[in-house]
């Protein structure tokens, strides 16, 4: 898969890296220079060092053989415009929106041009709601439309992965880590990053591989 992001903050970076870890292409659009090229040297990612609203800079990313573009700006407007130039102008058949500002969820599912719009605070609604169930794996967000879902666990005393690397854990074949929460702090896993207990594990997987997931954990 190759995936196309704008936006080369903390959350991107994260994705990014997430995301090379399963062997998956990726190229960050980021307009900043020197957040640019501090990922280069922090991620060896491939970065265009551009805008991406701008058509140049998409096709500078080669947008047109990307299978998903994720948008994580801050400004929603931009992620919008972003999204919608890729499925639009260049058919990408996938693009995630992030949106700091939850009235415009469905104003830009409405609009087209997004095929999943993201906003923090649904998320966290969604947390709390499922949270309520006392399931080990809580569900956080359904792309309902494809079947995935990001998911969250938490690592207790008997948990199989518990001292374990990322990379050494048997995760399902349709399963990426994104991320960890460990006490007040967020860690960006990489391939020698330990399991510990206590974690909060937030994985991207299929609905059909939760019990899967469950099983790791």
């Amino acid at each position: 898969m190759y995936c196309v992001i704008v936006g080369g903050g903390t959350i991107a970076q994260s994705l990014a890296t997430a995301l090379r870890m399963n062997k998956h292409r990726v190229c960050i659009i980021e307009r900043d220079p020197e957040i640019a090229n501090s990922i280069v040297r922090d991620l060896n990612s491939v970065v265009i060092n551009g805008d991406g609203t701008d058509l140049q800079s998409l096709i500078d990313a080669e947008i047109e053989s990307a299978d998903v573009l994720v948008s994580l700006t801050n400004r929603d407007q931009d992620n919008l415009v972003a999204c919608q130039l890729a499925s639009q102008r260049f058919g990408v058949p996938r693009t995630i929106a992030r949106v700091s500002n939850p009235r415009n969820t469905e104003l830009f599912e409405r609009l087209g041009g997004v095929s999943v719009a993201l906003s923090t605070s649904s998320v966290v609604s969604r947390l709390i709601e499922e949270k309520l169930s006392l399931e080990d794996v809580i569900t956080l967000l359904t792309f309902e439309e494809r079947g995935v879902a990001i998911v969250q666990t938490e690592i207790g005393d008997d948990s199989p992965a518990r001292g374990k690397l990322i990379m050494d854990l048997d995760l399902p074949e349709e399963c990426v880590v994104i991320a960890i929460v460990r006490g007040q702090d967020i860690v960006f896993p990489r391939g020698n990053t330990a399991v510990r207990v206590q974690d909060k594990v937030l994985a991207l997987t299929t609905k059909e591989n939760r019990a899967a997931l469950q099983e790791v954990f």
